[in-house]
């Protein structure tokens, strides 16, 4: 059977120098298209952890002005002082803010300075810096606040690519 074989295709028993090329090729075609492809799977997986970060972030600092509007509720039910809009004006052009500092400030050296991260938790003062910045504005339509939350990592500019938005209105529901 194999002696047929042999004598069909003109009694060759071995590879040519061409036909191993030709192998080697597609073999490699083959190799570099898969690493390529889990080259950007992992690209495409650090992206996406870092915009799940950013818009938790970006929900943070829209419950940030919520505890704020929130205490000056309390404040308006126990001591009949303050305006349940304290601490939240002033902010048209950005304020930065976190758990720990309970206030908003209006300093642009705040909202351009990078999150810190200690154990879980951001904050501005301790921790290891983060490339993430959160800016939070507040607009005074009237009847409600339009708080607006901006995250941003990556490029210097706070229109980069790399941000996202979160947005609510805060009514004053007390009266």
């Amino acid at each position: 059977m194999l002696n047929k074989f042999f004598l069909k295709f003109g009694g060759q028993k071995g590879f040519t120098l061409v036909e191993v090329m030709v192998a080697l090729s597609i073999s490699a075609v083959g190799i570099i298209g898969a690493y390529e492809l889990v080259n950007q799977s992992l690209s495409m997986s650090d992206s996406a952890a870092r915009r799940f970060g950013a818009i938790y972030l970006a929900n943070e600092g829209l419950e940030i002005a919520r505890n704020i509007r929130d205490a000056n509720y309390l404040e308006l039910y126990y001591d009949g002082s303050g305006s349940w809009n304290d601490g939240l004006t002033g902010c048209a052009s950005g304020c930065g803010a976190d758990y720990l500092s309970g206030a908003l400030d209006a300093s642009p050296s705040t909202y351009n300075m990078p999150l810190k991260s200690s154990g879980g938790f951001f904050s501005y003062s301790s921790g290891a810096a983060t490339a993430y910045k959160r800016k939070i504005t507040v607009e005074d339509r009237g009847d409600y606040l339009e708080v607006s939350v901006q995250v941003k990592w990556g490029e210097d500019n706070w229109g980069g690519k790399d941000s996202v938005t979160a947005r609510e209105n805060l009514y004053n529901w007390w009266q």
